[in-house]
């Protein structure tokens, strides 16, 4: 298994543009609340695992989730992710299916000193895609029926740009991410009427832009319990944080186009801009225990919870509620040091996690809950001399929210991490 640069980032490059292409094909109603449906923070490493990261630290994966694990960084590394996979929608009536794919992040790891590391990188925050139609048939003046249909559309999502920092002094570390976050939703809501109708269907969209600056907060802990073995504590999170947004509405008519088969616009009757306004996302805090064993095995337990109930947009509430998530898996390494061997030297993983999602339709609470399996691959060098170490880490994730009586949706993900690392600013020595 020899690989270099050039089949590293060929790899790479597919990558992305598989999932590119799987994106236009997304929907799922459940993003239509709140921010959009919410990305994972965990890497491909945590998410083969359960996404158990409170925790965690490594001197090549860089960890996102919590801060202070940039303190354990012995490498410069590169950190990039993707995801793909496919989404079924079901109720009591009707089931459907799409794909869906994104970069889940881009990364730079590097440690600064020993004992103190930083990280630069760009993720998703939240995507909105969705397209919901809703028959009806509505009566005018008290005898005329005329059948309708509502269809509810929204895309886009927000992004975080960030650089964080971790520190460590002995075996306590405390670390921050602080960064800027910034994207568009649009939602919009049609009303379509028969083409041989007299009634002029319409279209009302909102497109809300953000832009704005947070921050998380992390502490990890280490206990050592012998030579090898080591408990591992962490927590993360932030409190509340106001952040600002900047709307446009627009209310059309609309006509059918059928060279097209599209509806555009016939004329435009009402607009605004510029209608600045705050949105309240909640306060989120998680914290994690993980059991370690050097060179060999990995196992943890994470809670995470956010007070979504607290969220506001433009001061109005949304179907939203305090979420919750246990999530708990480990790794193993059968022999890191063997000479020989491949599969010796792989990283096998598994991992679940269930919980209460942020979205309540209804009287009822959303569950969630899913499993996963992973591996981390080590990519051999070419040249022994070279300090370049680089792993292919996959997970594969199957999961599932709310159930049929309303909507059930249940999602199977592949999530990729590219993994370049190197060791920098070695000094020469000559004898």
């Amino acid at each position: 298994m020899y690989w270099t640069k050039a089949s590293f980032f060929c790899l790479l490059g597919i990558s992305v543009l598989s999932v590119k292409k799987a994106a236009a094909q997304d929907n799922t109603p459940y993003s239509r609340f709140g921010l959009g449906e919410l990305s994972r923070s965990e890497n491909a490493v945590n998410l083969g695992m359960g996404g158990v990261a409170q925790a965690f630290a490594s001197p090549q994966a860089v960890n996102y989730l919590n801060p202070a694990s940039y303190s354990r960084l012995q490498l410069v590394t590169f950190d990039v992710g993707v995801n793909g996979g496919v989404r079924r929608l079901a109720t009591k009536d009707a089931s459907s299916q799409s794909g869906f794919g994104t970069l889940a992040y881009l990364q730079l790891g590097m440690p600064l000193s020993r004992k103190w590391g930083l990280n630069i990188g760009l993720r998703p925050m939240t995507r909105v895609a969705y397209n919901i139609a809703d028959a009806q048939e509505r009566t005018f003046f008290d005898t005329l029926k005329v059948p309708v249909v509502n269809q509810f559309e929204g895309n886009g999502g927000i992004y975080q740009a960030y650089v964080g920092t971790g520190v460590g002094f002995g075996n306590f570390s405390i670390g921050v991410n602080l960064g800027y976050l910034f994207g568009n939703v649009t939602n919009s809501t049609k009303v379509l009427y028969p083409a041989d109708a007299t009634i002029l269907p319409s279209r009302s969209s909102r497109r809300t832009s953000y832009g704005s600056f947070f921050y998380t907060i992390g502490l990890q802990q280490v206990v050592p319990l012998n030579k090898d073995l080591s408990l591992s504590f962490g927590l993360s999170g932030s409190l509340e944080q106001k952040l600002t947004a900047r709307r446009e509405t627009m209310q059309e008519t609309l006509f059918y186009d059928a060279s097209s088969d599209e509806y555009d616009t016939r004329d435009t009757i009402q607009y605004t801009s510029g209608d600045r306004g705050n949105v309240i996302y909640p306060q989120n805090l998680g914290a994690g225990i993980m059991l370690t064993k050097a060179d060999k095995f990995t196992f943890g337990v994470d809670y995470n919870m956010a007070k979504w109930s607290d969220f506001r947009n433009y001061e109005a509430k949304d179907s939203t509620q305090d979420s919750w998530r246990l999530s708990f898996g480990g790794q193993f390494v059968p022999n890191a040091t063997s000479f020989t061997g491949y599969w010796n030297k792989v990283a096998y993983r598994l991992g679940g996690f269930f919980g209460k999602d942020y979205v309540k339709l209804g009287a009822e609470d959303t569950n969630i809950y899913g499993f996963s399996i992973g591996a981390g691959f080590p990519v051999k060098r070419i040249m022994p001399a070279v300090n370049q170490f680089t792993m292919i880490n996959a997970a594969f994730e199957v999961g599932s929210r709310g159930n049929q009586e309303r909507l059930k949706e249940t999602y199977y993900r592949v999530t990729l991490g590219f993994t370049l690392s190197d060791r920098w600013f070695i000094k020469t020595k000559y004898d």
